[in-house]
């Protein structure tokens, strides 16, 4: 079977006829503004081909019949590259993204599946701001994360989930940046919608295999999130008025010199209006909003300075539980606030050299809030600030290979917890102390392409982490359980001082062979650590859960991946096709005890456990990228499994066995397609069908004072029902005003359009004969009874709006 899929590659190879010289007529244009680009240098490969465009954006060259690499670079915009099958006479337009960021630049191509044959990365997505206006969504929020959900290998926790599982990995082991800024919260309202402002948002790069050497910190994944780099020569508003959120946002140049242009966006919502018609949830509340501001500075031809911030803020209140970690109310309510501002400069330094520079500050603060009976407040307030440095040298276009090395700091200020009981008596104030960390990393990245088949991409990165002081270090028998019984002794640090370090080497491998014109095979390896922990005992983690930095008793994650596959497009590239298979080692990962809390602990260590893990998979892409009907469908097969075998019974779980780890979801199957009508209407589906994440039972139950209490011995022992859903969107668009100031677009969605009942989660309690039970157990008085978020369809109308005052 395997030699028969080859030779059939091998069989869609197209056989190039030798004829003679033709004329190849190009254009270069500004895919913004639609000016002609004059003295653009282009490139053909093979033969070596080049030229410059005219003052009129133009460029004849002649070439003989074959398949040609195309490739544009200029000044301020992205480098755009095309391979193309020239056989007579043809005319091609280069339509040239505008860039802020020149050192990391997405290639710009309607066939860049092409292109990734080429390249040594390995799972890789990348998501356009175009593409991701095409998917419906939930309640017709344009959203990052469930676009993302769409990938194979990528998962949620259920509907309301607070971020993505990749690879089986869990939530807190992805980094996810956003203008080289990390977000430690990335949703709004219960976890429904991601925190990104819709028209902020430039393009999403998913790094999911050998992550580049640039990047660190964490051992599952890098979502890497652009805003738009404001480029327009004239002003352009662009917003929208939905059921769930409003948003508004303008680009506009500043002054008359067009050195300066920006962007600012913003979001809100205001949905307690909604939660007070339905009687079960008439006492909730909820409140988000979010913005963008970039503002975009070039005083010369070869600078660029940029400074972007980012402000996201919600509130919402639940009386679905009246007490938290002892501390009881009349309702809970939950804000936290993320403050993120960054400042870049990017020099270019001769033709083949470039240095970037960049600043950057992250701040999140979270609140849960205790409403007493007589009116006073306790609140418990935590937080963390990231403070980052990145500088990095680049060198491309010389010879083969394209290089960079960097260097990059990162300082961690963490406030565990503290409780204000405000007016209240009976409740004592509790400040945790800070825990404070310092990441020092240097890097080197090499892409080294060898003939015109194999391309080896290496990259190496060193870390040194330090757990920074005041502090103290609590010292336990060696080899003994962590509890506090075991407790040795307690060192005290001054401020500045050392607690705890690590460091090492982590190497990241890549290859791609191109065994056709149209198929390549790929393979990868990296290794990667983790020394900031969000720990938390349910499957997804709460705004409010605690963040952790590594110390002698919480040591950092450390993953091995493998991964290789198999790339094919078709010679006419509407086809795409992938297939990819990985395996991961992860040492010292995090487990929690049975009864872990974890709120206003001061030595969380004593409830944590330390194991290892392991993910394995299979991944399959089918994908249509020309046509009306466009889309990708998906397959997966993944495993993931955790063992903790300790010392004694208390240290280990489910006997020391392997066990299935939260996201081990083995079968998920994802489709999504776009009918585009061509001038009105545009459709949108999504089909997800998956085997849903694990979940634990009672093994059995016993009798306590004559009541009969559930007993679990086993934990993930059992599984929720299969997943599925269906999405439709319905975009209308007046083609008749393309060319006016105002032009605007209807979006229809139904979410869960059949309405099935998913399962978020199951809960067991005494059988109740008027409600019907998802399981009964034998004799057992105990019944599962399942928590669904969305039952039944959601549907929503918005109305998208884009005003060009200075068109005509």
């Amino acid at each position: 079977m395997k030699h028969s899929f080859f030779f059939a590659l091998v069989f869609l190879v197209p056989i190039c006829i030798l004829a003679q010289q033709s004329e190849l007529d190009i254009t270069v244009i500004d895919t913004e503004t639609g000016d002609r680009l004059t003295f653009v240098p282009v490139q053909v490969s093979p033969g070596g081909a080049s030229g410059t465009t005219d003052e009129q954006g133009k460029l004849r060259l002649m070439l003989a019949p074959a398949r040609y690499t195309i490739r544009a670079s200029f000044t301020g915009y992205a480098i755009y590259e095309k391979v193309i099958l020239f056989d007579a006479d043809r005319k091609l337009t280069i339509r040239m993204e505008p860039e802020a960021e020149l050192l990391e630049t997405i290639v710009v191509t309607d066939q860049n599946d092409r292109l990734e044959l080429q390249r040594a990365q390995m799972g890789v997505e990348r998501l356009t701001a175009k593409e991701l206006e095409s998917i419906p969504s939930v309640l017709g929020e344009r959203d990052v994360l469930r676009s993302l959900q769409l990938m194979p290998g990528v998962t949620s926790a259920g509907e309301a989930s607070n971020g993505i599982s990749v690879r089986g990995g869990t939530i807190d082991q992805n980094l996810l940046l956003l203008d080289g800024a990390p977000v430690f919260t990335p949703t709004h309202l219960f976890g429904l919608f991601t925190v990104f402002t819709p028209d902020a948002v430039g393009g999403i790069d998913l790094y999911r295999g050998n992550i580049p050497a640039r990047f660190g910190g964490r051992v599952s994944s890098v979502v890497d999130v652009q805003s738009k780099t404001p480029s327009s020569d004239s002003p352009i508003i662009k917003g929208g008025i939905g059921l769930v959120s409003s948003n508004l946002g303008i680009e506009t140049p500043i002054g008359q010199s067009g050195k300066w242009k920006l962007l600012a966006a913003a979001r809100g919502g205001f949905n307690d209006f909604a939660f007070s018609l339905i009687k079960r949830l008439e006492n909730t509340r909820s409140r988000f909003g979010d913005a963008t501001l970039k503002l975009r500075y070039r005083p010369t031809d070869n600078d660029l300075i940029t400074l972007s911030g980012f402000y996201s803020g919600d509130f919402y209140q639940v009386d679905l539980l009246s007490s938290v970690g002892g501390v009881a109310a009349t309702v809970n309510q939950y804000a936290y606030l993320t403050l993120n501002g960054g400042l870049e400069w990017t020099r270019l330094l001769g033709e083949n050299y470039s240095l970037s520079t960049r600043l950057t500050n992250a701040h999140f603060a979270p609140e849960l809030r205790f409403p007493q009976v007589d009116e006073s407040l306790i609140t418990f307030a935590s937080g963390i600030d990231q403070q980052s440095f990145r500088t990095a040298l680049s060198r491309g276009g010389v010879g083969n290979h394209s290089t960079s090395i960097g260097l990059q700091l990162d300082r961690y200020t963490i406030k565990p917890g503290d409780l204000d009981p405000g007016e209240c008596t009976n409740v004592l104030p509790t400040l945790l102390e800070r825990e404070r960390g310092i990441e020092a990393a240097i890097y080197l990245e090499d892409e080294w392409t060898i003939g015109d088949r194999l391309t080896i991409g290496s990259g190496l990165r060193y870390v040194q982490y330090r757990q920074l002081g005041p502090g103290e270090q609590r010292l336990y028998g060696q080899g003994d359980e962590i509890t506090d019984r075991t407790l040795e002794s307690v060192l005290l640090f001054g401020a500045g001082e050392v607690l705890q370090s690590y460091a090492g080497l982590e190497p990241r491998l890549g290859l791609s062979w191109a065994f056709t014109a149209n198929s390549s095979f790929k393979a990868s390896y990296a290794r990667s650590r983790q020394y900031l922990q969000n720990i938390y005992n349910a499957t997804t983690p709460l705004p409010t859960s605690r963040w952790k930095v590594a110390d002698n008793n919480v040591v950092p994650q450390t993953a091995d991946l493998v991964s290789a596959g198999i790339s094919h497009v078709t010679p006419d590239g509407n086809y795409a096709f992938r297939l990819e298979t990985y395996y991961r080692w992860l040492n010292d990962l995090l487990e929690y005890k049975p009864g872990a809390d974890f709120f206003l602990n001061p030595a969380v260590e004593t409830d944590l456990l330390r194991g290892s893990g392991r993910a394995y998979g299979l991944e399959l892409t089918a994908a249509r990228r020309t046509g009306r009907l466009t889309g990708e469908i998906n397959y997966a097969y993944a495993r993931v499994e955790n063992q903790v075998n300790g010392n004694s019974f208390g240290s280990r779980i489910n006997r020391g066995d392997w066990y299935p780890g939260y996201f081990d979801q083995p079968h998920t199957f994802s489709a999504n397609l776009t009918l585009d009508e061509g001038k009105t209407h545009e459709l949108g589906f999504n089909l997800i069908v998956q085997s849903n994440r694990p979940s634990t039972i009672p093994n059995g139950f016993v009798q306590i004072n004559g009541s009969d209490v559930p007993l679990f011995l086993e934990r993930n022992n059992a599984r929720l029902p299969l997943y599925h859903r269906l999405d439709f969107s319905w975009t209308i668009h007046n083609f008749r005003r393309q060319r006016r100031q105002w032009t605007g677009d209807w979006v229809f969605t139904i979410y869960n359009v059949y309405g099935r009942d998913n399962a978020y989660n199951v809960f067991f309690q005494p059988r109740n004969a008027g409600t019907p039970a998802l399981g009964i157990f034998g004799g057992s008085p105990f019944a599962a009874y399942r928590l669904s978020i969305f039952g039944a369809p959601v549907f929503s109308l918005a109305y998208k709006f884009t005003f060009r005052p200075g068109k005509e």
